[in-house]
């Protein structure tokens, strides 16, 4: 489990990040600022997951509006490999994307993983502590 802490706002997104040292990068991860709870939370829990079945079988989280505290889950697939980092992207329609695409650092990969389960979830004890960040408007 990896612990981001708020980096970015953009228009329409909300950004965290970790730097894993053992790679030397950072762990960044875009979430759609509508599936985020209110106050936004300073801290986020991180669970990468390998998947290795069918990638049609994966149901995600249940996007809820009146109840964002619910943890988000997706189903990411490689796209790219990267010198630090590999990119990966949400399967699905990209309207109905819980999460941007995340880079993450080889270390937290875990071997041969094409596709890997997301999981989120909101610390609820720091509402209100996404403070401090680069706010850039698209």
């Amino acid at each position: 489990m990896s612990l981001l802490k708020p980096s970015k706002e953009t228009e329409n997104k909300l950004r965290w990040s970790a730097h894993v040292e053992k790679d030397n990068a950072p762990f960044h991860l875009y979430i759609p600022k509508q599936r985020v709870p209110k106050p936004w939370p300073g801290r986020i829990f991180v669970r990468i997951k390998p998947f290795s079945g069918n990638p049609s079988n994966f149901v995600q989280s249940t996007y809820d509006s009146n109840n964002l505290d619910i943890p988000i889950e997706v189903l990411v697939e490689r796209v790219e490999y990267l010198t630090r980092t590999v990119k990966y992207a949400p399967v699905g329609n990209k309207k109905d994307w819980q999460a941007g695409s995340p880079y993450i650092p080889y270390s937290l990969i875990p071997p041969n993983s094409d596709f890997l389960i997301i999981k989120v979830e909101w610390d609820l004890d720091s509402k209100g502590q996404f403070v401090d960040v680069l706010t850039y408007r698209e």
